[in-house]
């Protein structure tokens, strides 16, 4: 889409994405620094790190200071882009207007509990504007958390294609069909895409602004293998082994374990035997350095990740395997911890088979 926003909206929105890389680069850093510094072997427990940090940094201005810009931020971007999205609404429903494809909106589903809390900081969460969809891909992470990141990504890492990382760890060159679960926009649909141009996309999620947005994106493309699902990820009401492959990016993070475990129940019962699973997402706490855990931690009672605390100490491998998985392998890109993948397959027989064989 080709936004044009005027200068008010415009400089507002980069203002706030160069305040994010500023802390995110210099403050941030500062206080990394100050850490390792005074604490060459810190603890590995979570809630130890945290108390650890918290003493170190007591009275650190370059700690104080990004952790204040940080939240400021994330309560802003939303202030800003909304407005931005409304000074233009023509231009965007004309051009989310689509004579070819209209989506299916089911007036009978009904949306799990935790969907509803402010994601980000979102006003109202991700179905709190019409235009929310357009607001998120087209302005906050052009004009904030590209230039500045935010969370897992640190500064300037958001210019990395981390979902065409991910979409590129399957293991087979096409597949039959492909369930994307919390599409979104389709900014890792289409990564999937380009990947497997010739592999058919079910591409589910529960906000409408952003189906609507991710439609009207691959109209703008020329991608016609994507369908565009609303529905709940917990209960698609797709035919089982409808798949060979179901994959999600940065989705689980976002959600409870109760929640997790139906998503993977259902990712199980939709794939065909042989099928795969695949996932991007932010590392577990233990995998990261002190000082780095700490600084994810804090997301989760500072900037709407109710369940980051949750999902980062969960055992994602052992949550998977129970539900029936095998050949489960989680690792971090080019060795590092973003993006984090977990890649699983669904055995050929069932468990009871096996069973029935020995």
């Amino acid at each position: 889409m080709d936004v044009r926003l005027q200068q008010a909206h415009r400089a507002g929105l980069e203002f706030l994405g160069a305040t994010q890389k500023f802390t995110g680069g210099v403050l941030q850093s500062d206080a990394r620094r100050e850490y390792l510094n005074a604490v060459p072997e810190a603890p590995t427990g979570l809630d130890e790190r945290r108390a650890s940090v918290a003493r170190v940094l007591a009275d650190s201005p370059a700690w104080a200071f990004d952790r204040f810009i940080t939240r400021w931020v994330a309560e802003e971007v939303y202030v800003r882009a909304l407005p931005a999205v409304e000074s233009i609404r023509p231009t965007v429903e004309a051009w989310l207007a689509s004579p070819e494809q209209q989506l299916e909106v089911d007036p009978d589903v009904v949306p799990p509990s935790y969907w509803e809390n402010e994601f980000h900081l979102t006003p109202g969460g991700w179905n709190g504007h019409d235009l929310m969809g357009p607001a998120i891909t087209e302005l906050v992470f052009h004009y904030v958390l590209v230039p500045g990141g935010v969370g897992a990504v640190r500064t300037g890492q958001a210019r990395k294609d981390h979902r065409a990382t991910v979409a590129g760890a399957g293991r087979r060159d096409s597949y039959r069909r492909i369930v994307e679960f919390g599409a979104s926009s389709g900014r890792y649909t289409f990564a999937l895409a380009n990947t497997y141009p010739e592999s058919p996309i079910t591409a589910i999620d529960l906000a409408v602004s952003s189906l609507r947005h991710g439609i009207a994106t691959a109209r703008a493309r020329g991608i016609d293998t994507i369908e565009w699902l609303h529905a709940d990820i917990e209960r698609t009401q797709l035919p089982d082994g409808a798949a060979d492959l179901v994959t999600m990016f940065s989705l689980l993070h976002e959600v409870p374990d109760t929640g997790a475990e139906a998503i993977l129940a259902e990712a199980f019962r939709l794939l065909e035997p042989g099928g795969e699973f695949l996932l991007g997402e932010v590392a577990p706490y233990d995998r990261h350095p002190a000082f780095d855990a700490v600084v994810l931690d804090w997301e989760t009672e500072n900037r709407g990740e109710p369940y980051w605390r949750e999902a980062l100490g969960r055992d994602l491998v052992g949550m998977l395997e129970r539900v029936g998985f095998t050949e489960v392998t989680s690792y971090g890109a080019s060795g590092g911890v973003f993006p984090w993948i977990t890649h699983a397959v669904k055995p050929t027989e069932s468990h009871q088979d096996r069973s029935t064989c020995q």
